[in-house]
């Protein structure tokens, strides 16, 4: 019996051009200072920084940490469209 081929779609979306501002108005309305933020989300110093100033992306991994972060203080929308 031959094998029935399964299609799956893939949702893509773009990632936000203004993702630097999203990151500034979450610490600013959850009244996080940076070394606050890479505390909880366990990142290397400089690593927010080089979201909001350089435009770097982060991985999947310290993405879900800062959604989840910004679901706690009831703020995930702001990264969310």
């Amino acid at each position: 019996m031959p094998r029935q081929r399964t299609h799956h779609s893939r949702i893509t979306r773009r990632f936000p051009a203004d993702f630097g501002e999203r990151l500034v108005r979450f610490m600013e309305a959850a009244d996080l200072s940076w070394a606050e933020l890479y505390r909880r989300l366990g990142v290397d110093p400089e690593t927010p920084r080089r979201w909001r100033d350089k435009g770097v992306r982060p991985t999947g991994e310290h993405l879900m940490a800062l959604l989840n972060l910004a679901d706690s203080f009831g703020l995930g929308h702001l990264f969310r469209d």
